[in-house]
């Protein structure tokens, strides 16, 4: 029974997480891309990703994860929970589709079919 509550603080953990990359994304997808060749635009271009609403509120989602993820780090061993962790790659994949559109080909699908095979050998040992 712990370590269901364990899995699901790491998924709580990684909820905020990943709510918050998606915010991160949003925010610099509404700013124009830097010059690679000139470091005034990238000066600029950080100044406009800090002002960005979206910025902070990923700050803040990433924050609340950050905490959750200290407490699954007191209960639990770190062999277990940190390969678990690993499950922000999958939520990652399914919300960057439903919330920024990005397409999910068969070698991207693939890919998080063997880590959530892997995750799962892992929390069942």
């Amino acid at each position: 029974m712990i370590k269901l509550k364990i899995v699901m603080l790491i998924l709580l953990a990684e909820f905020w997480g990943v709510a918050g990359q998606i915010f991160y994304k949003k925010s610099v997808n509404s700013i124009e891309t830097p010059n690679l060749r000139d470091i005034k635009s990238y000066v600029k271009f950080l100044k406009s990703v800090l002002a960005a609403p979206a910025t902070w509120i990923g700050f803040s989602f990433i924050t609340v994860g950050f905490l959750v993820w200290f407490l699954v780090l007191a209960q639990a061993d770190l062999s277990l929970a940190f390969p678990i962790d690993s499950m922000q790659y999958v939520l990652t994949l399914v919300a960057a589709h439903i919330f920024l559109g990005e397409k999910v080909n068969r070698l991207k699908l693939t890919g998080t079919i063997l880590v959530m095979g892997g995750i799962l050998l892992v929390a069942i040992s």
